[in-house]
């Protein structure tokens, strides 16, 4: 699936699937299951949650930003629409991690204070460089939603630049073990 942030045209230099295949080379330890409708999917080789990865394209003034947006699916009870987002805290430095209840019941609030608490999910989440990192139960399964500044293509016409922004190797052990966390945390609460 590719959406695009602010123009529902999609740009002409907008290559469909080629951030795919960038990422690809940027999660070793995962093998390509599927790739179809935009929508890959990364299976550990090892263990730990299967990765959704998807594009975003946002079109800017000369040029766009292609996104790629990671997403775990886990089972877990849940009692109606909730949506948390996760954020750092700490205004210059990073001091650790705060989760928001943007919808949702009593249910939501508690797993916020969950995460927000949960020593591992912490750790792991601190040094990772994301936009957006959000929590949603939906269509009967909770579904994290990251996407990070590296896993990224930009392609500007003036100057005229292209350019892939890696998911470095500390930025995915992170989100791996973020996603690993969280999938722990809301698999156990069953």
């Amino acid at each position: 699936m590719i959406t695009s942030g602010r123009n529902p045209r999609l740009p002409r230099s907008y290559q469909p699937g080629r951030l795919l295949r960038l990422v690809q080379g940027d999660l070793p330890g995962h093998q390509l299951e599927r790739a179809d409708d935009g929508v890959s999917r990364f299976v550990p080789i090892e263990g730990g949650p299967t990765v959704e990865v998807t594009e975003r394209v946002d079109k800017r003034f000369l040029g766009h930003i292609e996104t790629a947006r990671f997403v775990v699916r886990m089972s877990g009870s849940g009692s109606g629409p909730a949506r948390l987002r996760i954020g750092h805290r700490g205004r210059f430095k990073r001091e650790g991690i705060v989760v928001e209840v943007v919808s949702g019941d009593d249910a939501a609030h508690l797993l916020a204070d969950d995460v927000g608490s949960d020593v591992d999910f912490a750790r792991a989440t601190n040094p990772l460089d994301f936009t957006r990192f959000e929590v949603e139960w939906a269509e009967g399964q909770w579904m994290a939603t990251v996407e990070l500044m590296g896993a990224s293509f930009v392609s500007l016409a003036l100057p005229p630049m292209r350019s892939y922004v890696r998911l470095h190797a500390d930025q995915r052990d992170s989100l791996i073990a973020s996603l690993t966390a969280l999938s722990s945390l809301i698999t156990s609460r069953e």
